[in-house]
């Protein structure tokens, strides 16, 4: 099931490209995400004497009221301090309007008192989903929010949604991105976007939590605890005191790494694909808080609720554990993540591993337990304490009535462990060092 859902997650990126423009760093200088198979946006330009002309590109569902932009930035990764020159797409493409603006810190603001002051030639288009907007921006302006373009900038392209017929939104969580050096607009330099690091770091805690901690975490409670049931720590089973480690460790890694890519606006993407990501992560981390409470409010073994209270727990933790790896498929396939091919191929064979070993494990369940009238975890649960301490004569007989499948469940979870941790790393390591113009 978790492998058809991260395929159709797969099949539902509408993120489309375009092809790459072979004059760029030859006859025109170019900015764009570099990638082989094509580009989401480029923005090209050309110089003459008195003006750039800039051309933006941009790959968008419809033709709804939105624009592209061009900023020019001192400060490298930075939205703040920015001149902007946007292009509005409104009237379902019937009209194309050009304006500079000045960003200070997160509000955009028009040059006044004429934001179209010192631009002409402005043309659109909207063909197959392709935003094709051009103009001409003189070098120098009386405005000092409106930048000379004799001195080099770090770029910025953005791309949103336009209200009112003339006021830009914020962009898109997926629609920006920077240049990775400043640029010389005089220059036919060819130039590629650079890689918000906090995304990056984002991503690897993510895959760490849920990828090796949470996802062991879930096997040992469910389908390993008896192999540690006759050792005991602080007078709780090990195999308790693991599954508490793995989990909270998991909670304060997914926490960490919530408020690192945290901006204090919540905001979603331009198309289905992209918009799932930011609410399955504020879903996954109110049940990553809810879930360790629950777990404090055990009942006592004879408690009538019992039962209730394992169901209610289990299912949070297995549902959320899959919310959660559905969504860091989701987020490497994000524009900003920037990341190789790589990263999906390997995070699939991991999660068709995953798949096989709960098909294995599952069948050594039924295999113990197949002479009892309830399935092996309902009896298990019903048999621990509420300090975490397992029925010893009751495990122990087990083990000597099928010590084959103990004996399959101890290999099993060494080969488990290994998989479990070398997948993810691998995939926190391309994540960190690729980018999808790798690929």
């Amino acid at each position: 099931m978790n492998v058809l859902l991260l395929w159709l997650c797969f099949l539902i990126d509408t993120q489309a490209l375009f092809t790459p423009d072979s004059a760029c760093g030859k006859t025109k200088g170019c900015y764009s995400d570099c990638g082989d198979d094509g580009t989401t946006f480029l923005i090209s330009w050309t110089s003459d004497s008195t003006a750039i002309n800039f051309t933006i590109q941009v790959e968008l569902a419809s033709n709804a009221d939105q624009y592209g932009a061009v900023g020019l930035s001192t400060s490298p990764q930075s939205m703040g301090d920015t001149s902007v020159t946007s292009c509005l797409m409104t009237n379902s493409n019937a009209a194309f309007t050009v304006q500079n603006s000045y960003n200070t810190g997160r509000t955009n603001t028009p040059i006044a008192p004429n934001p179209t002051d010192g631009l002409s030639g402005t043309t659109g288009s909207y063909i197959g989903n392709l935003f094709t907007c051009s103009f001409a921006r003189t070098i120098a302006n009386s405005n000092s929010q409106v930048f000379n373009l004799n001195n080099d900038y770090y770029i910025l392209y953005a791309r949103g949604t336009v209200s009112g017929g003339n006021t830009i939104q914020q962009h898109t969580p997926s629609g920006r991105s920077f240049s990775s050096v400043k640029v010389d607009l005089q220059s036919l330099t060819n130039v590629c976007a650079g890689v918000d690091m906090r995304v990056k770091a984002h991503g690897c805690i993510a895959i760490i939590a849920w990828m090796i901690l949470a996802n062991l975490g879930y096997f040992i409670a469910r389908y390993y605890k008896p192999l540690w049931s006759s050792k005991k720590v602080f007078g709780s089973d090990i195999w308790f005191l693991i599954h508490r480690v793995l989990m909270v460790s998991a909670a304060v890694l997914t926490i960490i790494s919530f408020g690192v890519i945290i901006q204090g606006k919540f905001t979603v993407g331009s198309n289905n694909f992209e918009r799932s990501h930011p609410y399955i992560g504020i879903i996954v981390f109110c049940f990553v808080i809810i879930n360790p409470i629950i777990g404090l409010l055990r009942p006592d073994k004879q408690s009538k609720y019992r039962p209730v209270f394992y169901w209610v727990h289990y299912c949070i933790g297995a549902g959320v554990l899959i919310l959660g790896l559905i969504n860091i498929f989701i987020g490497i396939r994000l524009e900003e993540a920037d990341t190789s091919n790589q990263a999906y191929y390997v995070f699939l064979g991991y999660e068709s591993f995953q798949i096989a070993m709960i098909v294995v494990l599952e069948v050594l369940k039924y295999i113990e337990g197949k002479k009892a009238k309830d399935v092996e975890s309902d009896r298990e649960m019903k048999a621990v304490h509420s300090d975490g301490v397992a029925d010893k004569e009751e495990t122990k007989k087990d083990k000597e009535d099928i010590p084959y499948a103990w004996t399959a469940k101890l290999i099993l979870l060494c080969v488990h462990v290994i998989v479990t941790v070398i997948l993810p790393l691998a995939v926190v390591g391309i994540v960190a060092t690729s980018t999808s113009s790798t690929d």
